[in-house]
């Protein structure tokens, strides 16, 4: 996506709502599980799940580190850390619906259900994780990012991605920097990558290192 300013009118319908602040996210992906798939990779040249994966493969060297997907909707990123031969992965996502697509596909020790809007009941559980699609322009807002990073041990890595329209008009770089900050976890690298070709769209990929402590 260019530099100009986003147009969400101008984008397919079935992703302008999701950055609505207005919409109930997790109502839409309910009803949008069982095509997401076609919808997202055939319709409009998804490829999030390859380049985010690639992303993490090059960072995330030990195929046995316990890794989480968070928002693994309906399971496209985890079949991939699959086929790249990572042997411990589990699933979370807000929407009942997706994770009964993605339990289909069978790449997930565990799956649950979690809201990112708020902490992990239990925390600081796995080596590293993936986190691709969860931060745009609506909710979860980005200073909700440390309940993500805190599914990590001390030390963890997290791949995240951030949608790279939101990144610049809503200045995330420096709510991010603020948030590192604050909660103590190191970024270690900000790259640009394809997210959905067929609309324009892109995304950055952040490498985060959690230094936070359980307390």
């Amino acid at each position: 996506m260019n530099a100009s300013k986003f147009d969400i009118d101008k984008i397919d319908h079935r992703l302008s709502s999701l950055y609505s602040t207005h919409l109930d996210k997790k109502a839409k992906y309910n009803q949008w599980a069982d095509s997401y798939d076609s919808d997202l990779v055939n319709d409009l040249d998804y490829v999030a799940h390859l380049t985010s994966s690639k992303a993490f493969s090059a960072i995330v060297t030990d195929k046995k580190s316990r890794v989480l997907d968070v928002a693994c909707g309906t399971g496209l990123v985890g079949i991939e850390l699959q086929k790249l031969g990572y042997q411990h992965i589990d699933g979370t996502d807000f929407s009942s619906e997706m994770i009964r697509v993605s339990r289909d596909k069978d790449v997930y020790g565990n799956l649950f259900q979690h809201d990112f809007t708020t902490p992990l009941n239990q925390p600081f559980q796995y080596d590293a994780l993936i986190c691709v699609g969860l931060f745009a322009f609506s909710v979860p807002p980005i200073t909700n990012m440390i309940y993500v990073i805190n599914a990590v041990k001390p030390g963890g890595i997290c791949i995240i991605t951030v949608n790279s329209a939101a990144w610049r008009e809503l200045n995330l770089e420096s709510a991010v920097n603020a948030q590192a900050q604050e909660h103590n976890f190191t970024i270690q690298s900000i790259t640009q990558a394809d997210y959905i070709r067929g609309e324009g769209i892109d995304c950055r990929i952040l490498v985060i290192r959690s230094d936070q402590q359980p307390e």
